[in-house]
């Protein structure tokens, strides 16, 4: 296993920790919907957060596949 494939391997179980520490932020501050909510506005920014740490880690498994077909 190379570095990029850790690197990849290690931002993907980083994405699904930021993914889930927003849902369950998210469910357990859902009921006051409202802008002061200061732990609902975490938890959105953990879930953009964890979507686009899955994006690079998707950039990075895309990157070692071009670099072995060259």
């Amino acid at each position: 296993m190379n570095n990029e494939t850790k690197a990849a391997d290690t931002l993907k179980w980083m994405a699904w920790t930021a993914t889930i520490v927003g849902v369950l932020l998210f469910v357990f501050n859902v009921s006051d919907f409202r802008s002061e909510n200061f732990p609902l506005m975490v938890s959105i920014g953990f879930l953009i957060a964890g979507m686009n740490i899955f994006l690079l880690s998707t950039v990075f498994r895309l990157m070692n596949i071009r670099k072995q077909e060259v």
